[in-house]
C-alpha cells in the first residue's frame, strides 16, 4: 500500500431510490445512461474512473482544473439529457470535489480523503458542486469557478472545521443553495459485504485468561503472606487450606475469564457495499453501546466509553480506521462480539437493539 496525493470527485444521483419505487425498469435505464455519460466525461478530462457504486461515481484526477471542468461538464450533459422530461423522471446529480492524501492499492483508494469527498457531495444541492477549501484554492484563476464560500463548516468525523465552496445549482429556480447542514440520521440502510476476524492482533482470549489466572494466584499468595506476617498462621498452611477448597477454583476461573473478556484484544474488518456514511454508521452504533463520539488520533477514530460504563460495566476503548468502504476495528473481546451482532442485526432489521 502506498500514500498518494490525489484529487477526487464523488457524484450521486439524488432521489434515485424514489425513481426505483416509481418505475424500476425506467430507473435502471436512467442509471445506464448516467453511467455512460459519467464514464465518457471522466475519460475526456483525463480522469480515472475508480468505481461506480450503485448510483454513485468515484473518480481520480491528477489536476484540480480537470476535475472541476469535468464536474461542470458532467452536470451540463445531465441537464441536456433532462430536457423535456417530467420532474419525477429526471436525473439529478450532485458532486463533491476534494484533494488530499489517500492509501492506494491496485484498483482502489482508501482513507479519510475519500470519505470527506463523499460527505461534500451530500452537502451539495442537485445540479451543484461542493468543493473543499484546499481544492478551491488550488484552482487556476483562469477558470471561472463562481462559488459561494461557507467558513468553518463541520464535516462529521473529520478533525476540525473546513471552508467549503458551493456553486449555484444549474436548476436555479428549483434549488437554492444554503449553508451546509449536517443531518444526524438513525435510519441508515446499508449492506455488509463481509465481516472477518483478523488474526495476530494482540493477546488472545486464552492467553489473557491464563495471564489473569497467574495474576490472581499471585494476589492470593500476597494475601497469604500478609496474613502470615500478622500472625494468622503459616503461609503454606493458609495456601493449602484455600486451594483444597473448591470455592477457590469456582471464584478464580470465572474471574479470569471475565478479565479476559474485558481486556483481550480482538480485531475485525467489516466491508460495506458503499463508502457513504460508513464512519457515521460506526459512530452511531458505538453510541448505542454506550460509547462517546470518536476522537481523531493519528489517523484513527478512538472511541472511549462513557465514564459510568467504564467503571460499572468495565467497558474499554475501541480503535477504528475507516478506509473507504472498509472499517478495521480493534477492541475488547466482549464488546467486539456485541458490536458484530449489532452490525448484523441492524443490517437485517434496521433496529439497533439486541434481544
Amino acid at each position: 500500500m502506498s500514500k498518494n496525493e490525489g484529487i477526487y470527485m464523488f457524484s450521486d444521483i439524488r432521489g434515485y431510490s424514489r425513481l426505483l419505487e416509481l418505475d424500476e425498469a425506467e430507473a435502471l435505464e436512467l442509471l445506464s445512461v448516467h453511467n455512460e455519460i459519467s464514464s465518457k466525461v471522466i475519460l475526456e478530462y483525463n480522469g480515472n474512473l475508480i468505481k461506480q457504486i450503485d448510483d454513485s461515481v468515484l473518480a481520480f484526477f491528477n489536476s484540480v482544473n480537470d476535475a472541476f471542468l469535468c464536474a461542470s461538464d458532467f452536470l451540463v450533459r445531465i441537464k441536456s439529457f433532462n430536457l423535456n422530461k417530467r420532474k419525477p423522471h429526471r436525473l439529478l446529480v450532485s458532486i463533491g470535489l476534494h484533494k488530499g492524501e489517500t492509501d492506494a492499492r491496485p484498483g482502489s483508494v482508501f482513507g479519510e480523503t475519500v470519505n470527506t469527498t463523499a460527505r461534500l457531495q451530500a452537502m451539495a444541492e442537485p445540479g451543484s458542486i461542493c468543493m473543499s477549501g484546499c481544492f478551491y484554492s488550488a484552482l487556476s484563476r483562469m477558470i471561472d469557478a463562481k462559488a459561494i464560500e461557507y467558513r468553518d463548516v463541520a464535516v462529521e468525523y473529520t478533525e476540525g472545521n473546513i471552508h467549503v465552496y458551493k456553486t449555484l445549482s444549474i436548476y436555479p429556480d428549483e434549488f437554492k443553495i444554503s449553508r451546509p447542514v449536517i443531518h444526524k440520521r438513525t435510519d441508515f440502510r446499508y449492506r455488509i459485504k463481509d465481516i472477518e476476524h483478523i488474526k495476530g492482533s494482540g493477546t488472545s482470549f486464552l492467553g489473557t485468561s491464563f495471564f489473569a489466572l497467574i495474576m490472581f494466584l499471585g494476589l492470593i499468595m500476597l494475601i497469604a503472606g500478609a496474613r502470615s506476617q500478622s500472625g494468622d498462621g503459616e503461609m503454606g498452611v493458609l495456601l493449602s487450606s484455600w486451594f483444597s477448597n473448591p470455592a477457590t477454583y469456582f471464584a478464580l476461573v470465572p474471574a479470569s475469564l471475565f478479565f479476559a473478556a474485558l481486556y483481550a484484544k480482538r480485531k475485525m474488518r467489516a466491508v460495506f457495499e458503499d463508502i457513504r456514511d460508513v464512519d457515521r454508521i460506526l459512530a452511531y452504533l458505538m453510541s448505542q453501546m454506550g460509547y462517546r463520539q470518536p476522537v481523531h488520533h493519528k489517523g484513527f477514530m478512538l472511541f472511549k466509553p462513557e465514564p459510568a460504563n467504564y467503571f460499572i460495566l468495565g467497558m474499554r476503548k475501541f480503535r477504528a480506521r475507516v478506509d473507504g468502504n472498509t472499517i478495521v476495528l480493534q477492541g475488547p473481546y466482549l464488546y467486539m462480539s456485541r458490536l458484530i451482532k449489532l452490525l448484523k442485526n441492524y443490517e437485517q432489521t434496521g433496529k439497533t437493539s439486541i434481544h
